[in-house]
């Protein structure tokens, strides 16, 4: 099974955060045994970024890179032509983050994990 990650639900999994909801830490959990997949999208290590810049969070970009290179059950999903051509389709959604994490998840077919009630309006196979 493939899920996509949005940046606070992946960030608050790394930090161990009690954000993160029972659901979304289990399908972690399954990731980090190897009976799951999450895509991680560009979009949501360069929000990363943002977010550490700001010190919202306490960790390290190079931990967050190394955690994605060492594990096996994370994928690394680029923006490319395909992804620009199909968001442009998508109208509903202002943020530019939430579209491109929605048109991953329908890119990959697959469920998206957020807390986001816009998100979760917009796109019917969001977990949270």
């Amino acid at each position: 099974m493939y899920y996509i990650a949005d940046t606070h639900a992946f960030l608050w999994y790394l930090s161990d955060s009690p954000k993160l909801s029972q659901k979304a830490r289990a399908i972690f959990d399954s990731c980090d045994r190897g009976e799951t997949t999450i895509i991680i999208s560009a979009i949501v290590l360069l929000e990363s970024i943002d977010i550490l810049d700001k010190k919202k969070i306490r960790l390290n970009f190079d931990e967050i890179i190394f955690k994605i290179l060492q594990a096996n059950n994370f994928i690394f999903s680029e923006i490319n032509w395909s992804l620009i051509l199909e968001l442009n389709k998508i109208k509903g959604l202002k943020d530019l983050h939430d579209r491109v994490l929605v048109t991953t998840a329908q890119l990959f077919n697959t469920f998206l994990i957020s807390k986001d009630k816009i998100i979760k309006d917009f796109y019917k196979k969001t977990i949270w």
